[in-house]
């Protein structure tokens, strides 16, 4: 079937040839469905990961991820609904990281059941979730312009407590059929995790599914930033009529970089996945599939990059960060005067 030497392309060992676009020894691998089948994609394409790479992954990320989650369970960081918006954001990262890592893990120890059935459902889901809460994000910015002082930070908060539950349910309840369409078999001595749809209209749910939880969020941390700058921009220069629009606009860039730079980081990571997705649908070389694979795992590092993309980056709530910091040390410095 193919000719490169890769166990990810082995020639199919049952009886017909692979579909066009699936490859692999059981045909199980295919991005046809806007997405990866299975993270053993990812093993194919590296197919030698350091375990101490891993885990110092982990560690770093997970760190990250509790100092940005400190952060935002503080009360002065969550009088709005993007406070809480954050916070979930960083409990959702990092419940995606560990999926992540130690899929991985499980995959190089040989137990695949969990990684087949549990994993992979988990992935795909915690995905889909962080996209659609950075979304919520860019969303509550633009009603803040939009409204000015008349926004009500009470009633995002209560928003925000309504939206995210129904996000999580969503979420979780569209894919319960992922673990029930998998199975696992066996071939060039390892199992391997195959995605078998039932029917033709599951396959055009996956790939609507895939299609539309990934680029609506990517397009409103693209396009919205814009609309920031333009409607701030034209209320300033309607309020200092004296001051060119070319002034105003740059007073506008300095004072909400921070904000767009956040959605721009996260669109600067997806970007890559958002090209290969569409222009890489159908794989028949190696380096095909590993550099879908790589524009994939960079959309996956926001998920240990919550500190500085939500937390460092903003004047608002980088000294709420330092704070949090300070209650440490104090705490640390009195449980070891304690102990002495």
């Amino acid at each position: 079937m193919y000719t490169n030497e890769s166990f990810c392309f082995q020639n199919s060992t049952i009886a017909h040839e692979c579909s066009s676009c699936s490859y692999g020894p059981l045909c199980q691998f295919t991005t046809a469905y806007y997405s990866i089948t299975s993270l053993q994609t990812f093993l194919c394409s590296f197919e030698s990961i350091p375990n101490i790479l891993l885990l110092s992954i982990l560690f770093l990320g997970s760190l990250c991820n509790l100092f940005s989650m400190g952060t935002f369970c503080q009360r002065s960081t969550r009088e709005m609904g993007s406070g809480i918006y954050r916070l979930w954001i960083s409990i959702v990262g990092q419940f995606g990281l560990m999926v992540v890592i130690s899929h991985i893990l499980l995959e190089k120890t040989h137990n695949k059941t969990i990684g087949c059935f549990s994993m992979e459902y988990l992935r795909k889901a915690l995905h889909a979730l962080y996209d659609s809460l950075t979304a919520c994000i860019a969303c509550e910015r633009t009603m803040v312009i939009y409204e000015g002082i008349s926004f009500n930070k009470i009633g995002s908060r209560r928003v925000a407590k309504l939206v995210i539950p129904m996000l999580f349910v969503y979420h979780f309840i569209n894919i319960l059929y992922d673990p029930f369409i998998r199975q696992l078999n066996d071939s060039s001595e390892r199992s391997w995790c195959i995605l078998k749809f039932n029917d033709y209209s599951t396959g055009i749910f996956e790939s609507a599914r895939n299609i539309v939880h990934f680029t609506i969020p990517y397009f409103l941390n693209l396009i919205l930033p814009i609309f920031w700058i333009i409607t701030l921009t034209k209320q300033k220069t309607r309020l200092h009529r004296t001051t060119s629009t070319c002034v105003n606009f740059r007073n506008v860039i300095h004072t909400y970089k921070h904000t767009v730079i956040s959605c721009y980081i996260l669109v600067l990571l997806n970007t890559p996945r958002f090209i290969f997705t569409f222009y890489l649908t159908c794989i028949k070389q190696q380096w095909q599939n590993t550099a879908y694979i790589t524009a994939y795992f960079l959309s996956m590092v926001p998920f240990m990059s919550n500190l500085f993309i939500f937390v460092l980056l903003s004047p608002k709530y980088r000294p709420d960060f330092f704070d949090f910091i300070q209650r440490i040390v104090r705490y640390m410095h009195r449980k070891q005067y304690e102990l002495t």
